[in-house]
């Protein structure tokens, strides 16, 4: 008997398959070059997380690379032309769980361009490092502190 891929995902959730593939994932933190402000997004209360100011991230599609999956994410998620972003890749995130894996990039814009939202986040900021929102996501802030060393 065969699955869909509905009826695999479903079964790999509930553990009763094991999957050979990693769940990957991509983010990035946008920068204003002019402004030196960053995008943060307030990450809906739906998931895990949930209410806290965070980078736009999202999952990888299968058949994506983890740049062309982050493309789709901000256009999906914020609904701006993903091509006015100048994307650096910085590392692989440890996770600490061997099934997941996270690409995470810088990103650079010459605008402080005004997002519409979707369902996954409710409010954005544009911020300076001396502004920052709370509560942040786990981690973010060393991030935000990378972003504005690499622009001094």
């Amino acid at each position: 008997m065969s699955m869909n891929k509905q009826q695999i995902r479903e079964n790999l959730r509930n553990g009763l398959l094991e999957s050979e593939s990693k769940e990957i994932s991509a983010g990035v933190l946008i920068m204003c070059t002019k402004t030196n402000k960053v995008l943060l997004l307030l990450r809906s209360s739906e998931g895990r997380n949930g209410n806290t100011w965070s980078l736009l991230s999202g999952g990888i599609e299968d058949g994506e690379t983890p740049l062309e999956g982050l493309k789709r994410e901000v256009t999906e998620e914020i609904s701006i032309d993903p091509d006015i972003i100048d994307y650096k890749f910085i590392n692989k995130v440890d996770t600490g769980d061997s099934s997941k894996e996270f690409h995470y990039y810088e990103g650079f814009t010459s605008s402080q361009f005004i997002p519409k939202l979707d369902h996954e986040n409710t409010d954005y900021k544009w911020v300076s490092k001396d502004e920052l929102p709370s509560p942040l996501y786990p981690k973010l802030k060393e991030k935000l502190d990378n972003i504005w060393k690499s622009q001094i």
